[in-house]
């Protein structure tokens, strides 16, 4: 009752008053440090309950699975995986439930999978778990096949399904999925609350539909919208750098009298910070305190990332040596990323260090310093930096951009020679270098980070995975349709030009998503203005 009621200090008192304690009683504290997020107290109360001469039951272990769950410990989970098989406890559905949902967590799919593959029996629980888990751990592609299988077993999707498949769709940045998928929703007649609403617009926004987001939004009756509404379309229109549209949405959802949250702001500053707004961003930030909110670390990162692109290096700097508490890998991160884009090495160095510490085993903050290093034309740096990632066994992730054309997908890697189409991509890629230069575009050679001649870095930035996918595009889609390009990485200053200029030439709208944001190149001009 205690615990029911957020009480737990009070439920603990109680409870270690008691001369006999029973399993319900120690199942039951368990469940209430596992329910009230305080992962830790309840695997140290197992402990003591196991050293107590209790055996687990199902019940415990449920308990047990979601607090290591919540701690991501893969180690232990294999250990509750295995105690439960051989205590015969995935028999029943729940418990198998909670250990694939337990597994997810931990990031292992193929043990999830394998626990999913032998139940007998099946809820939609079940399913859900197994689609959350994929789409949470990068498996979106997974999550739509196994929601196929979904629709073929009979079990009936719930609005739980909806949301996860939502944020599978909005994953992959799939505008044909995406379409399909609000369709089915509407088509099954079900249940679209507030929370699957704000999830489908979000989905828009990320598969760069930002007019149909705000159409949704528009609809939704000024009393119901709730904060989530509000944030979804502040975070849509700054990843599609639109800040000041952010900003003009911001001040009405405080005209409506919808108080901002942790969420909102991260939102707006990371608007500010992808349209350059800096002032609006510094005022932001002051104004947490006026809300009566303690800035966290999310909010740190952001304002490194705005005042870092921005070039304000020292004063982002600065702001990492007042933080009150240790920088992340995110603070950390940003402040690399503006170095390399401002090319400081000294700064650069610094940022690196604290992240090789931080995060010994992240290809990408090798990558980013060893780029700081190439455009400095620092090679000897380059060559140690790039030991080191092999002594370690780490790659550089391959740059990998995908296109829509029609119900299919197609990929391109850089200078790619596998895609069916690729020698047709690269006679048109040729004739569009020439058409560009036609029209003032001079390759930037200082995006080829490689030691070797100007001639063959040209040479190199020419098939580029974007440029590829770009040019199939061109080739394949009609004219009247919006060219959309995702890229696994950030776009590169050499290709950004030649898309502005491609999208002049041919009178194209081109929307790329890249990891940071949305680029819309319309008339020879991006929605970035250059500054991303």
């Amino acid at each position: 009752m205690y615990a029911k009621c957020n009480q737990i200090c009070d439920g603990r008192k109680i409870f270690d008053e008691m001369s006999v304690k029973d399993l319900i009683c120690w199942t039951a504290m368990i469940t209430a440090y596992e329910q009230t997020e305080k992962p830790e107290e309840a695997l140290i109360l197992f402990q003591k309950m196991q050293q107590d001469g209790h055996l687990t039951d199902s019940v415990t272990i449920v308990s047990v699975a979601s607090a290591i769950g919540q701690l991501g410990d893969a180690k232990e989970a294999l250990a509750v995986h295995a105690y439960a098989v051989r205590h015969l406890f995935l028999e029943e559905i729940f418990v198998a439930n909670s250990i694939i949902a337990m597994l997810a967590k931990c990031g292992n799919m193929d043990k999830a999978r394998l626990v999913f593959n032998v139940m007998d029996e099946r809820n939609v629980i079940s399913w859900n778990s197994m689609l959350s888990g994929y789409t949470q751990n990068g498996q979106a592609s997974q999550a739509l096949l196994l929601f196929d299988e979904l629709q073929d077993s009979g079990c009936d999707p719930n609005p739980v399904t909806a949301l996860v498949m939502v944020a599978a769709c909005a994953y992959l940045g799939s505008h044909h999925l995406l379409r399909k998928f609000h369709e089915f929703i509407l088509d099954s007649n079900m249940e679209i609350d507030m929370n699957l609403w704000n999830a489908l617009m979000d989905m828009y926004t990320k598969c760069g539909d930002l007019e149909t987001a705000t159409e949704m939004f528009s609809t939704i009756h000024p009393g119901e919208r709730n904060v989530s509404s509000w944030n979804v379309l502040i975070s849509g229109y700054g990843m599609h750098g639109y800040g000041k549209e952010a900003l003009k949405f911001f001040s009405r959802m405080q005209e409506e009298g919808v108080e901002p949250n942790h969420i909102t702001l991260t939102s707006i500053l990371s608007a500010c910070s992808h349209s350059g707004l800096i002032d609006e961003g510094r005022k932001c930030f002051a104004e947490m305190i006026k809300l009566s909110m303690k800035p966290e670390i999310k909010h740190y990162a952001c304002m490194v990332d705005m005042l870092g692109r921005a070039g304000f290096l020292q004063e982002a700097f600065s702001l990492i040596k007042s933080m009150p508490s240790p920088p992340n890998d995110s603070v950390w991160g940003a402040m690399l990323l503006a170095c390399k884009i401002h090319g400081n090495i000294e700064l650069g160095k610094i940022a690196a260090d604290n992240l090789f510490q931080l995060e010994p085993d992240h290809t990408a903050y090798y990558v980013l310093m060893s780029n700081i290093y190439a455009a400095s034309n620092e090679w000897q740096e380059v060559r140690k930096l790039r030991q080191d990632m092999k002594i370690k066994g780490l790659k550089k992730p391959a740059a990998f951009s995908v296109i829509e054309y029609g119900k299919e997908i197609h990929g391109f890697h850089t200078a790619d020679q596998e895609n069916p189409y690729w020698q047709e991509v690269y006679r048109k890629v040729g004739s569009l270098a020439v058409e560009m230069k036609m029209f003032g575009y001079i390759p930037d050679l200082s995006c080829a980070l490689h030691d070797v001649e100007e001639e063959d870095k040209e040479h190199i930035l020419k098939y580029h995975s974007e440029k590829l996918a770009v040019a199939f595009g061109l080739m394949k889609i009609d004219s009247g349709t919006i060219i959309r390009v995702t890229k696994n990485l950030r776009v590169c200053n050499d290709c950004h030009s030649a898309i502005k200029i491609i999208s002049y030439i041919y009178e194209r709208k081109i929307i790329v998503r890249d990891t940071n944001r949305f680029h819309h190149f319309e008339a020879g001009s991006c929605s970035c203005k250059d500054y991303w």
